[in-house]
């Protein structure tokens, strides 16, 4: 049985079983405590009440990172990791930790208009389960995932697949449509151009 609990800063040495995984993205430990100072109520687990690991606690089976920023129209939520264990993978946790920020921040205090990740453009698993979940393409950011050693971003008409981002959103009622369009996938920028 799975329950969404916060996420705690002991909570990062309890990780492994998550983190150490091709599929899922790393960061220093400073910027995790940053989320956890920030938008303590953003950053969540997903636990497995079935199975304890050697200490006595649940293992966490996945968690969700996320944010608020913006102003005005463009205030919003911003998905910055969802990630799940291998071993819990397929059992729809991903999407509960989505719905789960969906809930949180749809609601007051936060209020946003729409709901936003970055994911590559070749990562059709996540593309597909965000489409599923309500989201659509907003705009292609080419060169979002480029290596520091480029000195140069690419030119907006040649694209990379496993170096561009899909900025995806989905918008809540207050947004009626603004934060959406049906042609996303045509419209580009630069990572740069991403400013809120």
């Amino acid at each position: 049985m799975t329950t969404i609990e916060p996420f705690e800063a002991t909570d990062l040495l309890q990780l492994n079983n998550v983190n150490l995984d091709f599929l899922t993205e790393n960061f220093p430990l400073e910027f995790y405590l940053e989320y956890l100072i920030l938008w303590p109520e953003l950053f969540f687990e997903s636990q497995e009440l079935t199975k304890k690991r050697d200490n006595g606690q649940h293992e966490i089976s996945g968690y969700m990172m996320g944010k608020t920023e913006g102003k005005g129209n463009d205030w919003h939520s911003h998905i910055t990791a969802v990630t799940i264990a291998p071993d819990f993978r397929r059992i729809s946790l991903a999407s509960g930790l989505c719905n789960t920020l969906e809930t949180i921040t749809d609601n007051q205090p936060h209020n946003v208009n729409f709901i936003d990740l970055f994911v590559k453009c070749n990562n059709s698993l996540a593309i597909k389960l965000y489409e599923k979940l309500g989201y659509s393409v907003f705009r292609r950011v080419v060169g979002y995932y480029n290596s520091s050693d480029d000195k140069y971003p690419t030119a907006l008409g040649k694209v990379h697949d496993d170096k561009d981002a899909f900025d995806m959103r989905k918008g809540m009622k207050r947004d009626n449509g603004r934060s959406t369009r049906s042609d996303g996938r045509k419209n580009r920028c630069y990572p740069h151009d991403v400013r809120f």
